[in-house]
């Protein structure tokens, strides 16, 4: 059964490989009766048996009758499938345990698909059904966060039985995605550490500063804080300002992995995660060494997803890592 799935997988990679942006077409749709529809061929057969057995006219023109509908819907199932054109939106990295949201957006402002379009992930029993004909972007499919590390989406699974429910269209589509699941925040004391050479360590003054004296006002940028919006301007319909200070700079040191005394490697990422998290909530400059990897000094958002990208992907059984 494993040999059958890898095999499967490898020739699905052939046939659809991983794109950002899919416009569905005959090399990516898979198309085949539905059990409603397996069940109506069946009653087709049957009428035909009845009809030429008891030469019954009426009978085999019903059945031809139904035959044709039942072609007509094959085709029509394709062309309204083969429309949609399908990209992932922006993901947001998240923690372990967590659950994220997977956007998924389609081109629902044409409005050239219709009916019922189930969507999931690969053999996931959870499906989401939205409504071509009266549905907004994204559409969000969950997704468990289980470990720490890059997560790779399995493919996405869409499905429909338009129009009348015979055939069933299917795909999987495979979606170039960079996700980092972090470790989930654990909270911890502040460490932060002076390091004046390899052999030496000393403890750094973890308290955390507050603001200096107000500096000037300039436009809000995307990121910043909104404890730095000044709300009075905003109020007064100035736009979004923001408050800058002469010195923002809060605690300065580096958090060290090999300094954290839990015996358990990932309950110390755990903690520098929350720590990271902190330590940026309350703009201060820090570094983190994990032995392996270390990250010079600094500040802001950018630097915590470096660090927490770093905590994601580290691996406790390169040599040397504490």
């Amino acid at each position: 059964m494993f040999g059958w799935q890898t095999a499967a997988q490898n020739w699905l990679n052939k046939r659809i490989p991983q794109a950002s942006k899919y416009q569905l077409n005959y090399r990516s749709i898979f198309i085949f009766p539905s059990r409603f529809g397996g069940l109506f061929l069946l009653l087709c057969f049957g009428l035909f048996i009845l009809g030429t057995n008891y030469q019954n006219n009426l009978m085999i023109l019903l059945c031809y009758f139904l035959l044709s509908l039942f072609l007509l819907n094959l085709f029509s199932a394709y062309l309204n499938f083969a429309k949609l054109e399908i990209q992932l939106g922006k993901i947001q990295h998240g923690f372990a345990g967590e659950k994220l949201q997977i956007p998924v957006w389609f081109n629902n402002n044409k409005r050239v698909s219709h009916g019922l379009l189930k969507l999931n992930f690969w053999k996931s029993k959870n499906s989401v059904t939205i409504d071509l004909d009266d549905s907004s972007n994204p559409v969000y499919l969950p997704m468990d966060c289980v470990t720490r590390g890059k997560l790779t989406l399995p493919r996405v699974t869409l499905t429909s039985t338009f129009p009348l429910g015979l055939i069933s269209c299917w795909t999987h589509l495979a979606f170039t995605s960079e996700i980092f699941v972090y470790p989930k925040p654990l909270e911890s004391k502040v460490k932060l550490f002076n390091k004046h050479d390899s052999a030496q360590l000393n403890e750094a003054d973890t308290t955390i500063k507050g603001h200096d004296d107000f500096d000037s006002l300039a436009p809000y940028k995307q990121g910043e804080p909104l404890y730095h919006v000044a709300w009075k301007q905003v109020a007064k319909g100035q736009g979004m300002i923001s408050k800058q200070f002469s010195n923002q700079s809060g605690a300065t040191g580096w958090l060290i992995l090999a300094s954290l005394h839990s015996p358990d490697i990932e309950i110390k990422l755990s903690e520098l995660c929350f720590q990271v998290i902190e330590l940026t909530r309350n703009n201060s400059i820090f570094g983190l060494d994990l032995g392996n990897v270390k990250i010079e000094p600094s500040s802001g958002l950018e630097h915590q997803n470096a660090c927490l990208k770093a905590l994601a992907l580290h691996s406790p059984y390169i040599k040397g890592v504490a």
